[in-house]
């Protein structure tokens, strides 16, 4: 069993502590959070050990795994902590705000000797796990193009209201246009260039993007949106085209079926997406109806954990080549150039 120190008990981690009991192979022993609310509801939810802190976890409970459900500027200092305390770790993404910041992380982690993986979740998430299987296989020849699309509302459910001050979040780019360009470059390779616009949201950053990449090391050019800035009766949508020599795959989080492949020649199908039979309970919140690609990333580490294996569907290098991306594509957005990376 795998004993689980979870630091942050808001809509992340609670999603990740329902893949723990859904998976049944690791548990929460141990919980750190600032708000004493929070604290008591975990204690009486995971019944486990709560402490204000992570430092305060650290030095009391027995984990083999510290999962950081945190905003995204407190990762490097617990990133570290963790580290230097020998244990295992799983970050939420992205990784980091800075590329220095993600070298320092990185460099932490193999000096301890310990594993680090970044939750970049669209790489487990089933649909998207078929599309890559099926665009490596080769049997619809190579990609010449991919478009995506990720359109939320104001993401309210955040603490404290971090997520609307792209000086902690890094505003839409790094927290969620960062899926996109992550899952492009998984399935094509990083491109070469970028050329992005943004739309300025009332905090100041951005809070809409849309962005081109070529030279992509596969072959095939790239756009993605994505946006937070939504109506909160617009529902959360995810969706790809990847348009291969011989056929056009397509998907739809709002569909049914989700996904589907419409051959060159032959008839439209879809094909089998496997899904982790496991809801999420009303209490999370936010903007997700199924735990999906959250269990298959937690499935996965845990089991990397259990047969002593470094994780290799994300590695901390291709997380931070993801924030290096989203710089790239910041910078572009901001000062209206194409950027080479």
């Amino acid at each position: 069993m795998v004993r689980v120190g979870l630091v942050g008990y808001g809509f992340m981690g609670k999603m990740h502590s329902q893949c723990y009991e859904a998976i049944g192979e690791a548990k929460v022993v141990a919980l750190a959070d600032p708000e004493p609310e929070r604290r008591e509801e975990a204690t009486l939810r995971l019944n486990c050990q709560a402490y204000p802190s992570l430092e305060e976890l650290l030095a009391s409970a027995e984990v083999d795994l510290v999962d950081l459900c945190t905003p995204t500027y407190l990762h490097e200092e617990q990133v570290v902590a963790a580290a230097r305390a020998r244990k295992d770790i799983l970050c939420e993404k992205p990784m980091s705000l800075s590329l220095d910041s993600c070298d320092r992380m990185i460099a932490a982690a193999e000096r301890a000797g310990v594993k680090l993986m970044v939750g970049q979740v669209i790489r487990f998430w089933p649909e998207y796990q078929v599309v890559k299987k099926i665009v490596d296989s080769g049997r619809f020849g190579r990609v010449e193009w991919v478009s995506a699309r990720r359109l939320s509302p104001v993401p309210g459910w955040a603490w404290r209201g971090w997520l609307s001050d792209s000086v902690r979040s890094g505003g839409v780019i790094l927290d969620m246009h960062i899926h996109d360009l992550d899952y492009i470059a998984y399935l094509i390779g990083s491109p070469k260039k970028v050329q992005a616009c943004g739309v300025p949201g009332p905090g100041g950053g951005l809070d809409s993007v849309l962005t081109l990449g070529w030279d992509h090391p596969l072959g095939g050019k790239s756009y993605a949106e994505g946006s937070f800035s939504l109506p909160a009766s617009y529902p959360f949508t995810m969706a790809l085209l990847a348009v291969c020599e011989k056929a056009t795959i397509k998907f739809d989080s709002g569909a049914a079926p989700s996904l589907m492949v419409y051959p060159m020649e032959g008839e439209p199908f879809a094909p089998e997406v496997p899904m982790p039979e496991a809801e999420v309970s009303a209490e999370v919140g936010g903007n997700i109806s199924a735990l999906g690609g959250y269990f298959n990333e937690i499935k996965y580490l845990v089991d990397c954990l259990k047969t002593g294996r470094r994780p290799e569907v994300v590695t901390p290098q291709s997380a931070r080549e993801a924030v290096r991306l989203c710089l790239a594509v910041r910078e572009s957005a901001e000062t209206g150039r194409t950027v080479s990376l």
